[in-house]
């Protein structure tokens, strides 16, 4: 005798016959969180067989953990969830989000002697030795990334723990981990990473990537075109977009995949520490990367017609600012965006923010010659200099005069007279560090360079008695 398949009623069925049910609300509750497990779990499935990519398969274990913990408080599945996000992240040599991820369980955990029953790979033991031995996995996974910031706070609560105890051996072995992570930040070379946000448009994606957009924080040395082909590869279907617009409903609704891609600025959350002078850049380095929670894309346009003497009078900024569910690195390489903000910035605000930005970038440069952070080869600052002078020479920042400086300007736009004053004292201040820079180089130069440093002088004489008659 042949049975037929089973044939379950599909959710939107479930919820019109619960809707004449008295457990109405508890009903749709229930439904809604099945059919959100079951999609998580079905992108789990997919994921997972075969030979999908690892971002794939952690992007939906992030998704399915989180689910667990936040939807339905299940604490144990979390627990197991968190443990394979890990080994993923090893695999992939991902060390510091392999910390986060196993931080989430030692957080659970408290300073207790309170027994604890076997559990995946942890032996029975109290609960103070499991996190003990959690914390000593995290801050070793902390290093091997070379996020050592991250394990210094970990690095101090087992101090006060083995303190408390009388424990000196264990509090001089964690003592000495603590310092040397302090020289590592001092003395290691450590490469401030790209981030790139994608947009997953079109209904061929998986649920948790489907018309969603998300930051990501690139790998060691990778810049924009070759992410853009690491994805492409990982999404073999996908078309990529070859505009930054926002995707209409056809895109959104369409039976494909659409990726679109470009790169965004971070926009560090700890200012303080980056604007202090005594700071060396290698500290700094690390705050202009990490615990990043807010990225910038800037678009230039025309409003109105284009000025043919001088581009920069009519050049706006369109300025989106995303805002992300979590703050990056974490225990993911990328995640979603939350919120996202749209300005624009004036052509003379657009003018501070370069001459600001660029007076940062070769401040920075010239403290690492100087502080002999940049050994030997002294081309980098070569090169800056000469964009610096020669622009400003030719072009750049003499635009900027023309544009803003000018009496018909100053007329049209008396509201401005406090941002043209801030415009000027950017300039000088570009002078300022241009001749430490150019003192700097002529230090290091090396002799078959010298006829470049002369050039660079003579033109920055210009540059300099140009500055001097506008600020008149």
């Amino acid at each position: 005798m042949k049975t037929s398949p089973a044939v379950f009623p599909s959710p939107n069925s479930l919820l019109e016959k619960i809707e004449q049910e008295t457990w109405r609300e508890t009903g749709i509750s229930f439904v809604t969180s099945v059919t959100r497990l079951m999609e998580r779990l079905l992108d789990y499935r997919d994921c997972m067989k075969g030979d999908e990519t690892e971002n794939k398969k952690i992007g939906c274990t992030v998704n399915l953990m989180n689910f667990y913990k936040s939807e339905i408080n299940k604490e144990e599945m979390y627990i197991r969830y968190i443990h394979k996000l890990c080994d993923m992240h090893l695999q992939a040599e991902n060390y510091t989000e392999a910390a986060f991820t196993l931080l989430l369980y030692c957080e659970l955990l408290q300073w207790e002697d309170r027994p604890l029953r076997e559990f995946l790979h942890y032996p029975s033991q109290s609960e103070w030795q499991r996190k003990e031995g959690l914390c000593r996995k995290i801050i070793h996974y902390f290093n091997k990334g070379k996020s050592w910031e991250f394990g210094i706070p970990l690095c101090r609560e087992l101090a006060i723990q083995y303190e408390s105890l009388y424990d000196y051996q264990s509090l001089s072995w964690i003592r000495k981990m603590e310092a040397t992570y302090y020289d590592n930040i001092m003395e290691q070379q450590r490469l401030e990473p790209e981030f790139f946000r994608v947009g997953f448009y079109g209904r061929k994606f998986p649920f948790f990537l489907r018309n969603k957009e998300y930051v990501c924080r690139g790998h060691d040395y990778e810049r924009l075109e070759a992410f853009q082909q690491r994805m492409l590869s990982e999404f073999p279907q996908a078309i990529a977009m070859q505009h930054p617009n926002h995707p209409d409903d056809s895109i959104l609704q369409c039976d494909a995949q659409y990726l679109q891609i470009y790169a965004v600025t971070p926009i560090p959350d700890n200012i303080d520490v980056l604007q202090m002078d005594r700071v060396p850049d290698r500290i700094k380095s690390f705050y202009r990367v990490n615990n990043i929670r807010k990225f910038r894309y800037d678009r230039p346009f025309h409003k109105g017609p284009k000025d043919k003497e001088n581009e920069f009078k009519s050049l706006w900024i369109e300025r989106t600012t995303l805002t992300l569910t979590h703050s990056l690195p974490g225990i993911s390489r990328w995640f979603e965006v939350e919120r996202r903000e749209l300005v624009e910035v004036s052509p003379l605000e657009n003018a501070i923010q370069v001459v600001e930005n660029k007076n940062q970038e070769l401040r920075t440069l010239i403290s690492q010659y100087q502080h002999k952070q940049m050994h030997g080869n002294i081309n980098l600052l070569s090169m800056c200099l000469n964009g610096v002078i020669d622009a400003a020479v030719n072009g750049g920042i003499a635009r900027y005069q023309e544009a803003f400086f000018d009496k018909d300007y100053i007329t049209k736009h008396p509201g401005d007279a406090e941002k043209i004053t801030q415009l000027k004292e950017l300039m000088q201040e570009q002078v300022h560090v241009l001749g430490v820079g150019l003192a700097v180089h002529e230090k290091f130069v090396h002799p078959e360079m010298r006829p470049l440093h002369k050039k660079l002088i003579d033109q920055f004489q210009m540059m300099r008695s140009s500055l001097y008659h506008v600020s008149q």
